[in-house]
């Protein structure tokens, strides 16, 4: 546990997402939907961004700053922006990749002075380094005044309570930026009538959560503060995907959401919201440091986890980088994963199993529930024209090693 008081704030202020689940477990490919409403299948960022990874946006893809810009609107991009090689090219009008969140609140403080009286809304995405591992980046220091609870699916070793007070502390470093870019608002005078999104790209960078299509790692943080147009203390039960967030920021300002994005609008987010809630959300992985294809949809009540290629279940990109527990995640892997090898389908009943640790796939008392929700992830696939189903997707790497060939 953590102290967060500046979440706190967000969450008494505005309306909590209780069950929302990103696109995709992974850095790039889930901010690449939050920034367009589209699965990264679609967009085309199915891995990372950076270095020779080298995904990036498909020609087409228009990113929310883009269309903020278009709007009239001042933009400005200030820490990461993981989402794309080239933000300069995505409608940023001010660019700052500084993402201490030490230093994040001041960035902002200064672009909104250097605006002046210019009169236009503003559009402004915010990307810290915290809570990435390394979580001792940054001078960070573990935190476990109000302990440690290890989740069901780790072992409780001494290492991985090292591994989760580090966490812990890059988290309580997050909110502190937090709570001074809210009193930049507070300052200007501009709290009242800003739309206030926080939220994370994917889960906990441990095993069985992030880069896997389990809930410890699509599950996500989202919060929406707007004191003029959000009731105050709202929780929101039904599912929501990351890929409903700039539709959301759309129809807050009256724009219908556009044809060719796959996420539905929330607005107005009120407990009599005209919206139609989600029965299932969808989420997928192509490429992280290796290719590990699988999809996978949700219900409230199920799982199921398609995976198209039989690779390691153990994702070797996630175990690096340790904070004090050394050989944490080597500790925690034969327990995290059964089997070794991933199997063509999975299936859990999350009321009865809610960590996915009970494949039901080949269990004959839920072969309907498995055959339904196959058909709806199919269905899934082929109204947004999925690549997979047409072959194995290759890397940018793939093709620059093709077409570099003497």
């Amino acid at each position: 546990m953590v102290q967060t008081p500046n979440l706190e704030r967000v969450a008494r202020e505005g309306e909590v997402f209780a069950n929302c689940f990103c696109t995709a477990p992974q850095c790039s490919p889930s901010r690449a939907s939050l920034y367009t409403g589209r699965y990264p299948h679609q967009n085309g960022v199915m891995g990372l961004s950076q270095g020779d990874f080298a995904w990036d946006f498909a020609s087409a893809e228009v990113h929310a700053a883009q269309r903020f810009a278009s709007l009239g609107y001042d933009t400005a991009a200030i820490g990461t922006t993981h989402e794309t090689r080239t933000p300069e090219n995505r409608g940023f009008g001010f660019i700052n990749p500084d993402s201490d969140s030490r230093h994040v609140a001041q960035v902002l403080q200064r672009w909104l002075a250097a605006r002046g009286d210019s009169g236009n809304p503003f559009y402004t995405q915010i990307g810290t380094v915290e809570t990435h591992r390394p979580w001792d980046r940054n001078d960070v220091e573990p935190d476990d005044s109000l302990g440690v609870t290890v989740p069901p699916y780790l072992d409780d070793t001494p290492g991985t309570r090292s591994e989760l007070a580090a966490f812990q502390g890059s988290i309580k470093r997050w909110d502190e930026g937090l709570g001074h870019v809210l009193g930049v608002l507070d300052e200007q005078g501009l709290a009242a009538n800003t739309l206030v999104v926080v939220t994370t790209d994917h889960g906990i960078a441990m095993p069985r959560a992030k880069v896997t299509l389990y809930d410890p790692g699509i599950g996500v943080l989202l919060m929406m503060r707007w004191p003029e147009r959000i009731p105050a203390g709202c929780v929101y039960e039904e599912l929501v995907s990351n890929v409903d967030v700039l539709p959301t920021l759309l129809g807050a300002i009256g724009i219908t959401t556009p044809k060719e994005m796959a996420g539905r609008s929330l607005w107005p987010l009120s407990p009599a919201g005209v919206h139609q809630p989600r029965k299932m959300i969808f989420a997928e992985k192509t490429h992280h440091v290796y290719y590990d294809p699988m999809r996978c949809v949700r219900t409230e009540r199920y799982k199921y986890i398609r995976n198209f290629e039989k690779g390691v279940e153990i994702p070797l990109e996630a175990i690096v980088t340790p904070c004090g527990g050394g050989a944490t995640y080597l500790e925690n892997i034969h327990r995290a994963y059964h089997p070794r090898t991933h199997p063509l389908e999975e299936l859990y009943d999350l009321q009865e199993d809610p960590f996915e640790q009970t494949n039901l796939a080949e269990n004959p008392q839920h072969r309907e529930t498995r055959e339904s929700l196959a058909q709806s992830l199919a269905k899934w696939m082929r109204d947004t024209d999925d690549p997979l189903l047409r072959g194995p997707i290759a890397s940018p790497f793939y093709r620059k090693a093709v077409d570099t060939l003497p």
